[in-house]
């Protein structure tokens, strides 16, 4: 079990222990007042032995009171039950069958320890619930030893189903327990698929389970984008300030990447890598990072009105795209692996995105993007480069906003 959900099981054994607490201060209240009322008629055969139950209510009392304030004494529920619970029941019901059926009396003792043995169940720890049975097994011996050595075959039976409670008892924290986990495991990992994918594919993905990961060509379009001069801009900056920019942008950024369908694959300081056509499949991968990088610009614009009415200095972003073949899949350590794309293409898109600050463009992408857009989009020749890590020189366009 995992740090984080132990503590979620200890804050929540704190909580039905207060719970507990006050439940057992209240039903033993109102006993005492059932009691109260019952006696004042001198009922015969009721018999109550008053030091015994105004003891159990006083200690009750006292422990949900103090379980209040003190974490130590709220997790106590649990172990209360066969401390002081189970006792204080066995102890009230030993002279009542002096006075009344001892059958009926033994059969209410049974069904009262057979509660309070569920009512361990509730603090979610196995110890409680087997320490509580052997309690409840041993307070019902010593009745049936009371009454006389014929109702030991009734001792028996009824120490058989305290045992078998106890047994489903533990069951049903064992699988509440695993529940609990596969279902925090599961949220944790769609709520890492959420930090990268847009919803619709993060709902693809949980669906799809881990065959996802294995690795695979794919042919997809990378994109890479950069805050120019942010380096310098922030040089006198506080560090909170600083990050409090980044983080703007990249909600922003990333809200149009994933309106885009694209998959956020990292950030990169100032910048960030994304790409499309993986996990799933896109046809149109091209044309949608193109349109995605044009969206980014826009939206700089829009943010740069917003920051001129506050006086602070404009913003300027650079981007490149490249369409090529990579390897997609999870790749890093055991312990923390990430879903990424590696490849020649992966190197060239960063390179484009390098070359807007001499090109002076504030989008750049290569020719196997252009061609691979179709004629939805258009482009403006930006002559060509030789890029580091690509054979030959590499035809550059920038696109043109509709």
């Amino acid at each position: 079990m995992t740090p984080s959900i132990e503590h979620a099981f200890l804050a929540e054994r704190l909580r039905t222990g207060r719970l507990f607490n006050a439940f057992r201060f209240a039903g033993v209240t109102v006993f005492l007042g059932f009691n109260a009322i019952v006696s004042a008629f001198a009922l015969p055969g009721w018999r109550i032995h008053w030091p015994i139950f105004l003891t159990y209510w006083a200690t009750s009392g006292a422990i949900w009171l103090m379980g209040r304030h003190s974490d130590r004494i709220a997790r106590f529920a649990g172990l209360a039950i066969p401390a002081i619970d189970i006792p204080a029941v066995a102890a009230l019901q030993w002279d009542a069958m002096a006075t009344a059926n001892p059958a009926l009396v033994y059969g209410s003792s049974s069904a009262l320890l057979l509660l309070l043995i569920v009512g361990a169940m509730a603090t979610l720890d196995e110890r409680d619930v087997l320490l509580a049975t052997i309690v409840a097994v041993g307070a019902l011996t010593a009745l049936g030893l009371h009454v006389g050595g014929a109702m030991m075959p009734v001792v028996g039976f009824s120490s058989l189903i305290l045992v078998f409670a106890m047994l489903g008892c533990r069951y049903v924290i064992r699988r509440v327990r695993t529940l609990v986990e596969e279902t925090a495991a599961e949220q944790l990992r769609r709520e890492r698929l959420g930090r990268y994918f847009s919803p619709e594919v993060a709902t693809l993905l949980a669906e799809a389970g881990p065959a996802v990961g294995a690795g695979e060509s794919r042919a997809v379009t990378v994109l890479f984008s950069d805050l120019r001069d942010f380096t310098a801009m922030t040089e006198h900056w506080s560090g909170a300030d600083a990050i409090a920019l980044l983080n703007d942008c990249h909600e922003r950024m990333v809200r149009i990447v994933f309106a885009h369908g694209g998959t956020l694959d990292k950030y990169l300081g100032d910048g960030m890598m994304v790409y499309f056509g993986a996990p799933v499949a896109q046809p149109d991968h091209a044309a949608r990072a193109v349109r995605c990088g044009l969206a980014m610009q826009v939206e700089v614009g829009r943010w740069n009105v917003e920051r001129e009415r506050r006086g602070e200095p404009a913003l300027r972003m650079g981007i490149g795209v490249h369409t090529g073949s990579v390897v997609v899949g999870d790749v890093g350590a055991a312990a923390r692996r990430e879903y990424t794309v590696i490849g020649h293409a992966v190197n060239v898109a960063a390179r484009l995105q390098e070359l807007t600050k001499t090109r002076r463009v504030p989008v750049l992408v290569s020719d196997d993007v252009r061609r691979a857009a179709g004629d939805g989009l258009a482009f403006d020749a930006a002559g060509s480069a030789d890029v580091r890590g690509h054979s030959g020189s590499l035809a550059l366009y920038v696109p043109v906003a509709p």
